[in-house]
């Protein structure tokens, strides 16, 4: 048996490259595909589970963010674990406990329980995601087919993302939205078999250390300043604790990055940061995941209880943003080599920031087909920008350190997601809510004629993202609904729009600077060279 080998500075047997480097990449990409679907196919069941459980909108937001908070939080611990224990390992472990994960789902009696279990599946896709990208670069030696590898990679990644809406939106029309879980086992079951008769195991670093205080600091800050955003509106925002909560999360981050400087094992490789071009690289890996992928969610919302479309049409009027990020995505994985990240990575995240920009100035005539210029522009910039964004956290570590690099870009981006949900969410309900409460006021007899418990069943609807359904009891009120919505809508536009453009100024502003100062160092050391 011919293996190629590729050279480290590490210790123990180099890394062999496989025999069938395909069918490494089809595994990875099958979960891949699995683990950043069941991040956005749940929009298309939110409606749905926002009836069977009487969900508020906080509920609503942790289903996403129960899903994205540990996934953020536990991506470069298990990268670590993957690196000491094996990847093999590491990865039939995840899929196990995704898919067994997703089997409770499909059961689940109440909100509290499904998102409990979102976040216990998104250990398991933690798992899976620290261990794809290093897998691949183990399986694709050379660079050339590294690159390839990668951008196919890239697309299944924007695909599965965007696509999620278009899949749940058929899983649930036809079957339910218990069904959007339901349909993991069966794949999960496969992979697993799979992985564990035909993916290598790839060399270990036996003296590689997990970072669990670093992890649990990193992830309890998390978790406190999304759960003070989501409370926000409800508790006051100048409520104790909501600022207790933010004030925490602040605090919590603030300790983590100071355990990194001190740790001995650290759970993020603080060189790294250092490097040209890291820190423009994760702005916009937080930006994209916090303007247009989190905006997905509530588009999907609107879609249903506004414009009246069943979760499967609004998942075929979403699909240009996947169609855009999949022919995107590997073209400019070809291409990216020969145009710089400085360049690449602002220009693809000034398109996100566009596609968001035209997708609000939603008016109360307009219809559905007005998303289709930015849903369009907004998938080329993801697809590109994803592609771009994967080839570029390798360049930042040694092959050893693979799934550190890789881990990192990773927990930025559900970082950006997480807080994205929460913060576009947040702003969402706030502005439902008040132009539906206003919305009252003008009509004529409101005050008297609506009962004070219907008035607030209303508002508290209207702010969950129900649109004219919650007007089901007082049809008199869709339109105030409606137009509750849509304004809600537009400005969780023009927010993700200004989030988007000054990312692009902050990342041009750090590749700059790091422009200049290689410049520096490069006039400063040719004296010495000479």
């Amino acid at each position: 048996m011919t293996v190629t080998t590729v050279t480290t500075a590490r210790t123990g047997p180099p890394i062999a490259a496989p025999r069938r480097p395909g069918l490494v990449l089809f595994m990875v990409c099958v979960a891949i595909f699995m683990l950043m679907l069941d991040a956005t196919v749940v929009s298309a069941g939110l409606a749905d589970i926002r009836a069977d459980f009487d969900a508020s909108i906080d509920g609503l937001q942790w289903v996403i963010d129960a899903y994205s908070i540990p996934l953020a939080g536990l991506l470069l611990t298990f990268a670590t674990i993957g690196d000491r224990f094996g990847r093999k390992r590491m990865f039939v472990a995840g899929m196990f406990v995704f898919t067994a994960a997703s089997l409770a789902l499909s059961v689940s009696g109440t909100i509290l329980q499904l998102d409990i279990l979102r976040a216990v599946q998104s250990v398991g896709a933690a798992m899976l995601f620290a261990t794809a990208l290093p897998l691949l670069s183990v399986a694709y030696p050379g660079a050339g087919a590294r690159a390839k590898a990668i951008g196919l990679y890239g697309a299944v990644m924007a695909g599965a993302t965007v696509a999620g809406p278009v899949v749940g939106g058929a899983l649930v029309t036809q079957f339910g939205w218990r069904s959007i879980f339901t349909v993991n086992v069966p794949i999960g079951i496969g992979i697993i078999v799979l992985a564990a008769l035909r993916l290598p195991e790839s060399a270990r670093i036996p003296d590689r250390r997990a970072d669990w205080l670093g992890a649990t600091l990193l992830t309890g800050g998390l978790v406190a300043g999304v759960f003070g955003l989501t409370r926000g509106n409800s508790l006051g925002w100048q409520s104790a604790q909501v600022v207790a909560l933010i004030g925490g999360a602040v605090v919590l981050l603030i300790a983590f990055l100071a355990w990194q400087v001190r740790a001995r094992h650290p759970l993020f490789d603080i060189a790294m940061a250092k490097k040209p071009g890291f820190t423009g690289t994760a702005i916009v890996s937080v930006a994209h995941m916090a303007t247009l992928m989190a905006a997905t969610s509530y588009l999907a919302l609107f879609f249903i209880g506004t414009l009246g479309y069943t979760p499967l049409q609004m998942g075929l009027r979403v699909l240009p943003i996947s169609v855009g990020a999949m022919i995107a995505a590997p073209l400019t994985a070809i291409f990216a080599k020969r145009v710089p990240i400085g360049i690449s990575l602002p220009v693809t995240m000034a398109l996100v920031t566009v596609g968001m920009w035209l997708m609000g100035n939603f008016g109360y005539d307009s219809a559905w087909t007005h998303f289709l210029p930015g849903m369009l522009i907004g998938g080329v910039g993801l697809g590109s920008l994803t592609a771009v964004n994967q080839a570029a956290s390798l360049t930042f570590a040694s092959p050893e350190n693979a799934g550190m690099a890789s881990a990192t870009f990773g927990t930025l981006r559900q970082v950006g997601l997480a807080t994205g949900v929460a913060g576009l969410g947040a702003l969402f309900s706030h502005v439902a809510r008040e132009r539906a409460a206003t919305g009252i006021e003008a009509l004529p007899g409101a005050g008297s004629d609506l009962p004070a418990d219907l008035r607030d069943q209303f508002v508290h609807q209207v702010g969950a993202g129900s649109g004219h359904e919650a007007a089901s009891a007082v049809p008199a009120l869709a339109q105030v609904a409606d137009h509750a919505s849509i304004d809600a809508l537009n400005a969780l536009a023009t927010l993700g729009a200004v989030i988007g453009a000054v990312s692009v100024v902050l990342a041009v502003l750090a590749f700059t600077i790091d422009g200049l100062r290689i410049k520096r160092q490069a006039r400063t050391s040719a004296p010495a060279s000479a």
